[in-house]
């Protein structure tokens, strides 16, 4: 069974008291999938700005892949699930390809603990190995580990047994090492170099926190250290178009700079995208003006996307177009944070509800009410007399849930 840890994020979620009820009367245990819209929502104002480089960005799933689906707002504004989002991200693609420019998905880490898709596994399971059968149905570029991943030793060799190989180089792990047959090892790969779809070279690397809560035959390396391994200077000694630093690390006040520093050190002027994670907050930060650092949010409450320019140069024959990485001037940078549900998705896709869905997207969406179902996750309590939350309510309050724990 979870342990306390796989069931703390749960407390950070609204919540209510209920009135248990009984199995000895009529009622259905069948998981509806919710109608369009749950809720009336408001659109987006205004379109994304597009850049030469793109980048979608998750962090912190934590199971999250069902959507919210409670009609209390601000549930419904992210009410989208993982095949939801799978359709967004087949639209976006299509959408890079028509502009001529480059578009990746990148992923900041724990994707363990949080919900019963993940935690609801029947006894003999493993938390989380079913639902990443689904995650790993997006095309991901880069993924990064999290501490979530490192808390029970059976889940992170899950991660390198079964998750890894399916993604080859693409699971960034350059701090996080597994013991296996006396060996320890890298739980996914040190860092990745690609060519983007129009050419661009890529040097990655997926970093997490100094963490200390890690299972036994589990090692996490300080970020410092990392920084001065031969693999590590070896891996920053090329020029790349763009160094894309994944991790599951605080964009502010965290240990980015060391890795940050150390790139600069040999690439003052090459473009560097942090995207962090951990804090399950909406944060960015810029290091210098040749940089941007996004972060992310939460339990897929958040989509995040961050477009760059690369330097102008000319071209042959006159005009302008884009560079790489040969200027030292500041960078035009974009950020925004999305709501994930299908007005926004169809809205930022220019695709109609009619239209929007992709077998992809339905079979994600058919996969996982099968899994929750088999899982009995829709088994009904009790019912809550009205919604509870933990921060949004003054205390004391009677919507509080802290007035709540006091008084009962």
């Amino acid at each position: 069974m979870p342990g306390p840890r796989a069931l703390l994020p749960l407390l950070l979620l609204p919540i209510v008291q209920v009135w248990a009820c009984g199995d000895d009367h009529d009622h259905t245990h069948a998981l509806q999938r919710r109608a369009y819209p749950t809720a009336p929502l408001t659109p987006p104002t205004r379109a994304l700005e597009w850049g030469d480089l793109n980048i979608i960005h998750t962090t912190d799933s934590h199971g999250w892949l069902l959507g919210h689906q409670k009609p209390s707002f601000p549930e419904p504004n992210y009410s989208g699930d993982f095949g939801d989002f799978s359709s967004f991200v087949t639209h976006m693609k299509a959408l890079a390809a028509e502009k001529g420019v480059d578009l990746l998905l990148v992923d900041s880490g724990d994707l363990h603990d949080g919900t019963g898709v993940t935690d609801g596994y029947p006894a003999g399971g493993v938390d989380a190995h079913d639902a990443n059968e689904f995650v790993l149905k997006l095309p991901y570029d880069i993924m990064a580990i999290g501490n979530h991943e490192l808390y029970i030793y059976n889940n992170t060799l899950d991660m390198h047994t079964n998750f890894v190989p399916q993604i080859p180089g693409r699971y960034l792990t350059s701090n996080v090492n597994i013991t296996v047959n006396g060996a320890s090892r890298p739980v996914g790969s040190l860092f990745r170099k690609f060519t983007t779809a129009r050419g661009r070279k890529v040097t990655a690397l997926g970093v997490l926190f100094d963490f200390t809560g890690n299972d036994a035959n589990t090692t996490v390396q300080p970020v410092a250290s990392m920084v001065a391994e031969p693999w590590f200077l070896a891996a920053i000694a090329e020029a790349p178009d763009v160094f894309v630093l994944a991790g599951h690390m605080p964009v502010s006040e965290d240990n980015w700079p060391a890795v940050f520093d150390a790139v600069r050190k040999v690439h003052p002027y090459t473009p560097i995208v942090i995207l962090g994670g951990h804090t399950h907050i909406r944060d960015c930060n810029q290091l210098d003006g040749r940089s941007m650092s996004l972060e992310s949010g939460r339990y897929m409450e958040t989509v995040g996307w961050l477009s760059m320019d690369f330097d102008k140069s000319a071209k042959k024959g006159g005009g302008s177009g884009s560079g790489k990485s040969n200027g030292t001037g500041p960078l035009n940078f974009s950020r925004r944070y999305l709501d994930p549900n299908r007005v926004t998705f169809e809205y930022h896709a220019g695709i109609s509800n009619r239209t929007f869905d992709t077998p992809l997207g339905r079979l994600i969406t058919s996969g996982l009410n099968k899994l929750a179902a088999s899982f009995d996750l829709s088994f009904l309590f009790g019912t809550a007399p009205q919604d509870y939350t933990l921060s949004r309510s003054p205390y004391p309050s009677d919507n509080s849930v802290l007035t709540l724990f006091a008084q009962e």
